[in-house]
Order: C-alpha cells, then structure tokens, then sequence
C-alpha cells in the first residue's frame, strides 16, 4: 500500500466514528421528531415521509454511477495515479450536474401530480401548501447532488472518518435550528428550507476538506479523458447499478407511497417513527460494517490475495450476523416502550405489526456483507437482473396483499420480507460466489440458515410473548427484558460460533485479517 495509515487500522477507524456519528444522528433524530409530531402532528408527520419516498424513487436517476466511480478509485489511489484521479472526478463532477438538473426535472414534472399519492384529498386544510412543500424537499435532494462528489475520493482514500464528522456536525446544526423554528413559528416550510441550507453548506465544506488533502483536484480543467478501458467498465456496471437502484427504490421506496394512497397519511405517520428507529439504528450498524468497503476494495485489488479474501469474507459475514442480532433483538424488546414514553401509545402498533417490521429489518441487514462486498469488488453488473426480480415481486405482492385481501400495513411488510427470502437470501450471494470467490457458499449458506431460523424464532418470542407479559414500563419490566437480551444474546453467540467454527477471541486478535 502506498497510503500512510494500514487497512486494518483505517478499517477500525472508520467504522468506530461513522456509528458513532450515526448514533448521535439518531439521538438528534428522535429529539427533532419528538418536538415534530407534538408541534406539527401525524398528518404532517405522514406527509413528511411520503415526501422522503417519493423523492427516493426520483433518486433512481443517479444511476448508481457514483459507487462505479468510487470503485473504479481504488486501484489508482492504490498506485498513487493522480492523472487518472483527477481524470475521474472531472468526469464525476460532470455526471453530478447532469443527475441534478434530471431529478429537478422530474420533480417539477411530478409536482402536479402529487394529491393522486395522498388518500385524504381535503388535506391541504390541514396542512397547507403541500405543493410548496414538496419544493422545498426536492431543492434538498438536488442541492445534495452539488458540490458532493469530491466526498467519494475521501471515502475511497480510506478516510471516510472524516466524511462522517462533517456529516454529524451539520446534522447537529441542522436540527437544533429546525426544534427552535418548530417552537417559535410551528412551521413545517422552515423546517424543510433549514434542511436545504445545511445540506448546502455540509457539501461546501467537505469540498474544502478535500481540497485541502488533496490539492491537485483544485484544477480540474487540465484533467485528460478517461481512457476507453475505464469508460467501458463504468458503462457495464453503471447499467448493473441502475437495475439495483431500481430494486432499491421500488422495495423501500414505494412502501409509504402504497399506504399513503390506499390507506392514508395517519398510518404513514405511525410506520414513519417506527421506520425513524429502524432506519436510524440501521445507519449505525451499516455505517460500522460498511465503513471497511474500501479496505476490502484495497484487499481485492492485491494480487494473489484470493485464499485472505476468502477468509475475511466468513469473517465478515460472522460479525455481520451478530451485529444483526444484536440490533434486533434490541428492536423487539424495547421499541414499544421508546415509541410509548416518546410519542404516546396512540403511536403503537400491534405485535403482529411489530413483529414484521422488525423481521424484515433483520431479513436487511443479514444482507449488509453481502452487499458490502459486491460493492467492494465492483460486481454491479451482474445484479442487474436481480433488483428488477426483486422489485417487482416486491411491489406486486404487496399491492395483492393490500387491495384484493385488505390487509394493510400487514400486506406491505409480508410484500417486502417474500421479496428478500425468495429473491435477494440466494441472488446476491451467488453473485459472488459466481464470480469472484468459488468454493465457499456452502459454509455461507449453512451459517446464514442458522442465524435466520434461530434470530426470527427468538424475535417471535420476544415479541409475542415477552413484550406482552411485560407491557408495562417499569423497573422490573426493564430488568427482565435486560435479562431476556443478554440471555438471547449469548445463545445466538454460542451457536453461530459453533456452526461458522470461529472464535470471537481468536477474531478479534487477527483483526479480521484485513491487514
């Protein structure tokens, strides 16, 4: 390596301070959403979160090219080649513009449109100008794409670290003054119109940073052309990539627009504070294990390193697995209690609710290392025909579920949870298996088993049976449901080291052989 800090350590790094700055995103995050749903309400609350998919969908015209870009960053920063890094972050800031003018595009082409994605067609006398609104969040998602792509040569030169910091700092502004406008003027339009300058100004000074480290990428008018090679790679796995952003946008991005016009905001509201914790504790976990992609990225593109790969790949999966456990069972036990003290029970959904929307939670993040990996090795292409499989089982199962056998929130979960057990628990491993490491699916998949049937059948006990015995908040509830996680906690960890044959001692004296 030519760079001054080790893999390993880099790795470390990395991952401590992204969940770390992710853990104070969501402490910052509940304490914004507590003043939102007591100044504003659920119908705001609703709205807020269709806002968020609607625009996800429309961030499908990113194309993924900026992790094709990122990935094809590795091997120059590698060999210190900064005519190619310059090269394509020429090419990157190009490509950025281009997305930002298309999503305003598509949003302002939506804007008309919007009531058709909204059951309750009298809102605007409850919530005012949604139009003007839904502005204000599309500026946020295209003020985003400006200024940013010099973040991903920091992400690819290990020190994502300090993308992280800046990340948290401005969030932290960013929701002090949206509770303090929340307070003094009870108003949803300065809330989003905060939200659109800090977004501003977090990506002016990250450019700085950059500029800073990396002072070559100040002039990029001199930058050459990419070569022919590096544009036919971006080119495959730029069409690999938008068939898996499509898949992504479809599965998670489409849920709320789907309760939204069937069902109504109110019960966007209610799955909002759930999806708040969920999504919130799955930054954390995900920034920590996806903060070692670029190590595993520098690993791969070491000659001769395929038997270590193989190895840290099981390595990888494991602590993946507990971490998903973890943050699980966590879920199950105490997120009816958060959700009561926090909101107010008339917040609360029932078990069986609770219990898929936390089933599917696990169901993601067990695909975390696979994921991860794909993304390190810059396998995109060969996903392209799984994330339109996924999507539109996805999508049509849920809308079955909904309109012919009216069954809700229910019929949208189940929709999401079939689409990653038939589809994505078998696809994107094979990918790599296919491609990159041969010979070790067996021992993934007994060690994904596993962890599956033995994490849901714990979580359905939590939740069905412990949660409701001990549906109070008190000290004693609190002290047996401690007791329930650490006890479910040492038994997943005892079995999934029986049957993956790893120590966690031994794991973590070899520092996950990265180095």
């Amino acid at each position: 390596m030519k760079n001054n800090i080790s893999r390993s350590k880099a790795a470390y790094v990395n991952a401590f301070v992204a969940a770390f700055s992710q853990f104070a995103n969501l402490l910052f995050s509940f304490i914004t959403r507590f003043f939102f749903i007591h100044e504003l309400g659920a119908k705001y609350l609703g709205l807020n979160g269709l806002f968020l998919n609607i625009l996800s969908i429309l961030s499908f015209a990113d194309l993924g090219i900026g992790s094709a870009i990122t990935y094809s960053l590795y091997k120059p920063l590698h060999d210190g080649n900064r005519e190619n890094i310059i090269s394509l972050m020429k090419l990157f800031r190009f490509v950025y513009r281009i997305i930002a003018i298309v999503i305003f595009l598509m949003g302002m082409l939506l804007l008309p449109f919007l009531t058709y994605f909204i059951a309750d067609k009298n809102l605007s006398s409850t919530v005012g100008n949604v139009y003007w609104a839904f502005f204000l969040a599309l500026m946020n998602v295209v003020v985003s794409y400006l200024l940013s792509y010099k973040r991903s040569l920091i992400i690819a030169a290990q020190l994502g670290y300090i993308d992280s910091l800046n990340i948290l700092s401005f969030n932290i502004v960013t929701q002090i003054f949206q509770i303090l406008f929340l307070i003094i003027f009870h108003s949803f339009y300065l809330y989003l119109f905060v939200q659109l300058l800090l977004t501003f100004l977090s990506n002016v000074r990250i450019t700085m940073i950059a500029n800073k480290r990396f002072p070559y990428l100040k002039d990029l008018s001199n930058a050459k052309r990419v070569s022919k090679d590096v544009v036919d790679y971006l080119k495959k796995n730029v069409i690999g990539m938008m068939s898996a952003k499509f898949g992504g946008v479809v599965v998670n991005g489409t849920d709320n627009l789907i309760l939204s016009s069937f069902i109504g905001l109110s019960i966007v509201g209610l799955y909002s504070n759930y999806t708040l914790f969920l999504t919130g504790l799955s930054s954390v976990l995900t920034q920590g294990i996806s903060a070692v992609t670029s190590s595993l990225g520098n690993l791969g593109s070491e000659v001769g390193s395929i038997n270590r790969q193989k190895k840290v790949f099981h390595q990888y999966q494991y602590i993946n697995n507990l971490i998903s456990v973890f943050g699980s069972f966590g879920l199950a036990l105490f997120i009816p209690d958060v959700i009561s003290l926090w909101a107010g029970k008339y917040y609360l959904f029932s078990a069986l609710i609770s219990f898929l929307i936390i089933e599917n939670f696990f169901l993601t993040q067990l695909r975390q290392s696979v994921i991860n990996v794909t993304n390190a090795y810059g396998l995109y292409w060969f996903e392209r025909y799984k994330a339109v499989v996924e999507a539109f089982s996805n999508l049509i199962i849920s809308l079955v579920l909904v309109i012919l056998f009216k069954m809700g929130i229910e019929g949208v979960l189940l929709g999401t949870i079939a689409s990653n057990i038939f589809v994505n628990s078998w696809w994107e491993p094979m990918i790599i298996f296919q491609n990159r490491l041969h010979d070790i699916w067996k021992k993934y998949t007994i060690n994904y088993f596993v962890i599956l049937i033995l994490g849901t059948i714990m979580l359905a006990m939590q939740i069905f049976v412990i949660d409701n015995l001990f549906n109070r908040v008190g000290i004693i509830e609190l002290v047996i449901k401690l007791l329930t996680f650490v006890l479910s906690l040492l038994v997943v960890l005892f079995l999934a080291s029986y049957s993956a044959h790893i120590s966690p001692a031994k794991l973590v004296k070899e520092r996950i052989g990265i180095e």
